[in-house]
């Protein structure tokens, strides 16, 4: 075992991997212990709808899916919420370092998962 066999486990590359928009809603369901109904459903409970931005992002980031396409994967929401959201956790993420923490964990997870579907 050899530095270079293990540095990409250590520290996995920040890379865009394409997911699928129902794998990021399951692990982001999970990962804030909300259901995927309620992210796509129209609760403005905060953890939910703070979990719906979150898979929005991800969605913008790791699909090349369209706003109004993200949108209806969370129950027919408009591209502007879609927007909204992206924009939100964005200022999060430099504001908040638990939230970089949260997004960079999810990063990893989607990582991994995308190595396994691949």
């Amino acid at each position: 075992m050899t530095v270079e066999n293990i540095a990409p486990v250590l520290n996995p590359p920040m890379e865009q991997v394409e997911v699928s928009p129902e794998i990021i809603i399951s692990i982001v369901a999970d990962t804030f212990r909300v259901s995927v109904d309620d992210l796509k459903g129209s609760s403005r409970r905060r953890e939910v709808s703070q979990a719906r931005q979150v898979a929005m992002y991800l969605m913008r980031k790791h699909t090349d899916l369209s706003l109004p396409k993200i949108g209806e994967a969370f129950g027919g929401k408009d591209h502007t919420t879609v927007m909204y959201s992206c924009d939100k956790i964005e200022q999060m993420k430099e504001a908040d370092h638990q939230m970089n923490l949260t997004l960079r964990q999810l990063n990893d997870k989607l990582y991994m998962n995308s190595k396994v579907q691949g």
